[in-house]
């Protein structure tokens, strides 16, 4: 009799789960807040806090007209992978694929994804506490009235 292997395969959510911990994606450096048990927003960026240096070694690098709105495709291209399509974003200033469309563009350099990895590292258990156990988002009116409370 034949076997449906399909019944026991994965589905693509697990598939991902089961990937070795150290790929490389926008989720390693996001921290997350509960925004009024609601929903769970990204509040930081972890690179955000290292931009000043990494800054230092940014170099500048034209892009060809071929790679307009695929970051990932360039990320291949230029480190290898597309799944660092989010550094290439982040250091061009970038929010998204749709203002990837600038001939020129500051790109932090392959020598320098090694620091990168280091910092993937140093906050693995923060930022995975963040995801599963994210703090209350505290709002900029909340802000706002504590500091005038200490004034």
């Amino acid at each position: 009799m034949a076997k449906n292997i399909s019944n026991e395969s994965l589905s693509i959510q697990e598939e991902f789960d089961s990937f070795p911990l150290d790929y490389w994606n926008i989720e390693k450096v996001l921290l997350y807040g509960n925004y009024q048990n609601s929903m769970i927003v990204p509040v930081e960026n972890i690179l955000d806090k290292y931009r000043d240096y990494f800054e230092n070694f940014l170099e500048d690098t034209t892009i060809n007209e071929n790679y307009f709105y695929s970051p990932a495709a360039f990320a291949e291209n230029y480190y290898g992978t597309p799944d660092l399509d989010f550094v290439v974003l982040y250091f061009a200033k970038m929010t998204s694929i749709f203002e990837f469309n600038k001939k020129n563009i500051k790109v932090l350099p392959k020598s320098k994804l090694t620091e990168l990895n280091q910092l993937f590292v140093k906050y693995r258990a923060e930022v995975e506490e963040s995801r599963n156990s994210p703090e209350e988002y505290i709002e900029i009116d909340d802000v706002i009235s504590k500091k005038q409370i200490y004034l």
